[in-house]
C-alpha cells in the first residue's frame, strides 16, 4: 500500500511519534497486498470525507465501490479484526519489553542498592573492628609509657641497692686495708 499509513490515522498526529511508528509498522505487517481490506477501505472513505461527505455516507459510499470488488461486510470486519489483533500483539510485545527494562533497570539497581548496603554494613562492622584495634594498641602505648617508667624505676631501684652493696662492701674492704696497714 503506498499511502502513509499516519493519514488513515489522524489521531495518531500528536501521539508520541516512536510508538506510532511501532504500531503501524505492526499493521503494515500484516498487509496482505493486492486484497481490497480494511485499509483500502479506510482509504476510500478519508477520500469521500475530503470531498464534504458526511460519514455515513462515505462510508455507505466506500462499501458499495468495495462490494463491486467482492468485498463483503463480514470480510471487511474480519480484516479490521485482524488489524486489531496485529495491536493487540504489539502491545503485548510492548509490555513484555516494559517488564524487561523494569526488571533490568528498576529491579536491577534496587538490588544493587541491597548490595550497596551490605557493603556499607560490612564496611561499619571493618570500622568498628580497626577502632577497636585502634583503642587495644593506644592502651598498649599508654601501658609502655608505664611499663617504661615502671622498667626505669626497677632499674633505678635496682642500681641504687647495687651501689649501696656497693659502697658497704667496698667501704669495708678499705677499712680492712687501713687496718692491715696499720697494723702489720
Amino acid at each position: 500500500m503506498t499511502t502513509d499509513l499516519r493519514e488513515l490515522f489522524p489521531g495518531s498526529e500528536n501521539q508520541d511519534e516512536k510508538s506510532v511508528n511501532a504500531l503501524l509498522k505492526a499493521i503494515k505487517e500484516n498487509y496482505e497486498n493486492g486484497q481490497f481490506d480494511y485499509l483500502h477501505f479506510k482509504k476510500s472513505v478519508a477520500s469521500l470525507g475530503k470531498m464534504n461527505m458526511d460519514e455515513a455516507m462515505a462510508v455507505k459510499s466506500a462499501f458499495a465501490t468495495a462490494s463491486t470488488l467482492g468485498l463483503t461486510k463480514d470480510a471487511l470486519l474480519r480484516s479490521a479484526r485482524k488489524y486489531i489483533y496485529a495491536l493487540e500483539t504489539e502491545k503485548e510485545n510492548f509490555a513484555e519489553a516494559v517488564l524487561g527494562q523494569k526488571a533490568s533497570q528498576i529491579d536491577g539497581r534496587k538490588s544493587e542498592v541491597v548490595e550497596m548496603a551490605k557493603k556499607i554494613e560490612q564496611n561499619k562492622i571493618k570500622i568498628k573492628e580497626l577502632e577497636r584495634e585502634i583503642q587495644i594498641f593506644q592502651q598498649r602505648i599508654d601501658n609502655v609509657d608505664q611499663d617504661v617508667e615502671e622498667a626505669r624505676a626497677k632499674i633505678q631501684k635496682t642500681q641504687d641497692k647495687f651501689m649501696k652493696a656497693f659502697e658497704a662492701i667496698s667501704t669495708e674492704i678499705q677499712t680492712d686495708i687501713e687496718s692491715i696497714e696499720t697494723h702489720l
